[in-house]
């Protein structure tokens, strides 16, 4: 509303404003009219008076020349007297109406008015001596005169006089007709600006009359529907007021000089019911009411921090029932419009909250399986046992069940969670309290020995909880042996710190796990080594891809049949520098650590880029390279993105899709299909779609890949190299390897061998018919320059 209001202000100053510009602008108008008639007329009158003037000049020269004539015909000598006079002053008149028009004419007539004077002049003489005549009765040399002299000067007076009678006529007339053509324009201009100023009147009172209109029809709507309001708000003040009476938290409110008679004004059903029934709850101050209804409240730490914080909250359990938790809130309502400061106080049952967070505890810090302490609480407990006791000796040991995986699958994961607890109540027996045990989650346990244990009583103890699974399967009647292996680590001999401790003793598991079912490791010196190995592995890596310290190497493939180069298969390298112990790091060591440490995405765009890079580069040779194969990571390909991906490099070196070939491993394929998955096959699917070949890498390892690989859309297979090494010596792997290539063929794929050495793996391949090949009888993989100078030359 306000804002309405102010806008229709500043309109209406708007609308005034405007009409005070336009009246200004009339004002203006008129003023410079005014100054141009003003002159317009001025230079009429002075036209009229210039005619005037020079028709009074006229008229005394014609009665001069008409009473001389007059005066030649009379004999009387008193009328020649008085005609006489009347010609002088007839003179004066000519010489009075000279002088004006000398005085007021402009520089253009003076000249005329110059002659007419000449000539006046002479025409004087000349009637002055027919005068003369006259008076000496000489009529007929009179006549003679005034016919041949005087009368001839007085019409080329007469012609001058017309003349100037004339102009000034016409520019009395010109003056005129300016005048009323300014007068009419200054109607036209008033018109014009009374036509606006009218208008924005109109419009502004037509709007004020509007507001004020919906003015008055606003005022009478508020006051029809004031008694509707007031009907209302005492509506919601009851509602209010049953809102708090039925509320589950418990109100009051108390007025009165802070720390003296606080008295109830205000309070709930929930509030009397805590009140005990002898206590008079109308002279009940808030202090006392604190004291009767909680347990141990401390009533000046309250008025305290009341005091200096206008507010308190804290926590306290009620007389009534010690088992009843509330969150007491007090705080000072302060308000101009109350005729006092009042104190709220309200109390909320958080009972039923306590009992949620306690299991809420429980559930954080507990196994619900096993019922044993999870990774939280030993990670707590590990925490507060060094803090506690920094140079005190400790161990850990991390089991793992093997083969538990078999009880799950073969019995149902309710008999293999009874299987769980029966292994921890099993342990907690055998630790009989002394020290703690923790579930980590799966089948994974770790176990907290507490006090320095010898390296004897800690084998002693892995032996016992080896026999441990083996009475837990013997109870639980299992078919299938469940074995477990124990990594011991000690503090704080091979780590400081928890979770360097818990790695070690991860470590020792591992390679106890890799000796076979139910073996135990202690931490020592070469495991030290090796994990700080892999360490330092993982943080070469990390930086590695952060400074692409890698390198693309190629290995050359060739037709077999003709041995023409068809292709290169790009290959990643990491070199190491000068100081280090070895020139370079093996793809089958930091491949897989670069998937643990989800690096391997930034690994693959890394080649994908670099050899399609290149091969644009050998595009521009002579001997261009057909195609490059890449290989590809399933958590590359699986990540959504590596279509567009792909997309984006080819159209950024306008690289054709069928020059790619993109390679995949043979156990990605095999288990998205033994899993009934098709999104990996789908996304291969759509980059053949692009014009991308497909192939399969190490096709023929560990899988009866043959009565799957109808399944596969693909346009190559490559035979793993461990099938071409026994390819001559064994009948068996020739056999296989011509079983790939002629079903390979059948369905219309291409074969590849790979890791062909000798020249017998050759002629053997070739006369199998297989289609191309690469190995280091060829070539090993090389760098891109020493590849274009061995393979494109």
């Amino acid at each position: 509303m306000n804002i309405k209001s102010n806008t229709f202000v500043k309109f209406l100053t708007l609308g005034y404003v405007f009409i005070f510009g336009l009246v200004v602008f009339s004002a203006y108008i008129f003023f410079n009219y005014e100054e141009r008639l003003s002159l317009s007329l001025q230079k009429y009158a002075k036209n009229i008076t210039f005619q005037k003037s020079a028709d009074e000049l006229l008229d005394a020269s014609s009665q001069r020349s008409i009473l001389l004539v007059r005066m030649m015909s009379t004999k009387d000598i008193f009328e020649i007297d008085s005609l006489r006079m009347k010609m002088y002053q007839h003179g004066l008149v000519v010489d009075k109406s000279l002088i004006n028009l000398k005085e007021t004419s402009l520089k253009e007539d003076l000249l005329s008015l110059k002659s007419v004077r000449k000539f006046m002049l002479a025409n004087r003489d000349a009637q002055n001596m027919v005068y003369d005549l006259v008076m000496d009765d000489n009529v007929i040399r009179a006549q003679k005169e005034l016919i041949n002299t005087a009368l001839p000067k007085q019409r080329k007076v007469h012609s001058i006089l017309y003349s100037l009678s004339k102009s000034y006529n016409q520019k009395s007339q010109d003056s005129f007709v300016q005048y009323s053509a300014l007068v009419s324009e200054m109607k036209m201009m008033i018109l014009m600006a009374s036509l606006p100023i009218n208008f924005s009147l109109i419009v502004v009172a037509f709007l004020s009359i509007k507001r004020l209109q919906k003015y008055g029809l606003e005022q009478q709507a508020l006051l029809d529907n004031l008694e509707n309001l007031v009907q209302s708000r005492s509506q919601e003040l009851f509602l209010d007021k049953q809102l708090m009476q039925n509320l589950s938290e418990a109100i009051g409110v108390f007025g009165g000089v802070f720390g003296s008679d606080e008295k109830i004004v205000i309070y709930n059903k929930k509030m009397f019911k805590l009140i005990p029934n002898n206590i008079n709850i109308d002279k009940l101050t808030i202090w006392k009411l604190l004291e009767y209804i909680f347990e141990d409240i401390s009533i000046e730490r309250i008025q305290h921090k009341l005091f200096h914080q206008k507010k308190w909250r804290g926590e306290a359990r009620l007389l009534s029932s010690l088992e009843t938790f509330v969150i007491v809130n007090i705080a000072l309502v302060e308000d101009e419009s109350l005729p006092d400061n009042y104190y709220s106080i309200v109390l909320t049952d958080v009972s039923e909250l306590k009992e949620i967070q306690k299991k809420l505890e429980v559930t954080a810090n507990f196994d619900e399986i096993t019922q044993l302490p999870n990774r939280r609480s030993f990670n707590y407990q590990i925490a507060k046992q060094i803090e506690k006791n920094p140079n005190e000796t400790f161990h850990l040991l991390y089991l793992d069940l093997d083969n538990f995986k078999w009880v799950n699958d073969h019995y149902g994961h309710e008999v293999g969670d009874q299987f769980l607890y029966d292994f921890g109540k099993k342990i907690q027996s055998i630790l009989k309290g002394e020290h703690a045990v923790y579930r980590l989650g799966g089948d994974e346990f770790i176990i907290l020995i507490k006090v320095h244990y010898s390296e004897t009583k800690l084998l002693n103890l892995a032996e016992s909880l080896i026999t441990a699974i083996k009475e837990t399967m013997i109870k639980g009647s299992y078919k299938q042996e469940v074995g477990c292996s124990i990594g011991i680590a000690t503090y704080p001999m091979h780590a400081h710190e928890t979770g360097k401790l818990l790695n070690c003793a991860d470590f020792a598991m591992y390679h106890a796990k890799k000796e076979g079912m139910n073996r135990y490791r202690l931490f020592d010196d070469e495991m030290n080594r090796e994990l700080r190995y892999l360490h330092q592995i993982e943080e070469n890596l990390k930086l590695a891809v952060t400074n692409q310290e890698f390198e693309v190497y190629y290995q050359p493939q060739y037709q077999l049949k003709n041995l023409n180069l068809i292709g290169a298969e790009a290959l990643l390298r990491w070199p190491q520098g000068k100081n280090a112990d070895v020139t370079e790091i093996m793809p089958s060591e930091f491949i897989p650590l670069a998937e643990k440490y989800g690096l391997i995405n930034e690994l693959g765009e890394f080649v994908f880029k670099q050899a399609v890079s290149q091969l644009m580069i050998w595009m521009k040779l002579d001997a261009p390279l057909p195609r490059v194969a890449i290989n590809v990571s399933s958590t590359q390909l699986l990540s959504g993105e590596f279509g567009e991906f792909v997309d984006g490099v080819l159209k950024k070196n306008e690289l054709l899709p069928s020059m790619i070939d993109i390679e995949v491993t043979e156990s990605v394929m095999m288990n998205n299909l033994d899993q009934n998955d098709s999104l990996n096959t789908n996304y291969l699917k759509n980059l053949q779609r692009k014009g991308l070949e497909i192939s399969i890498d190490d096709f023929g390892t560990g899988y009866s890949s043959l009565a799957y690989i109808k399944h596969l859309e693909v346009d190559r297979i490559k035979i793993d190299k461990s099938f071409v090494d026994d390819i001559v010596e064994s009948s068996e792997a020739r056999s296989i390897v011509k079983s790939i290539i002629d079903i390979g063929h059948s369905l219309g794929l291409k074969v590849l061998a790979e890791g062909i050495e000798t020249a017998s793996q050759l002629e053997t391949l070739q006369m199998l018919e297989c289609d191309e090949g690469q190995g280091y009888l060829f070539s090993r993989p090389i760098p891109a320059k020493e590849f274009q100078v061995k393979c494109l030359s």
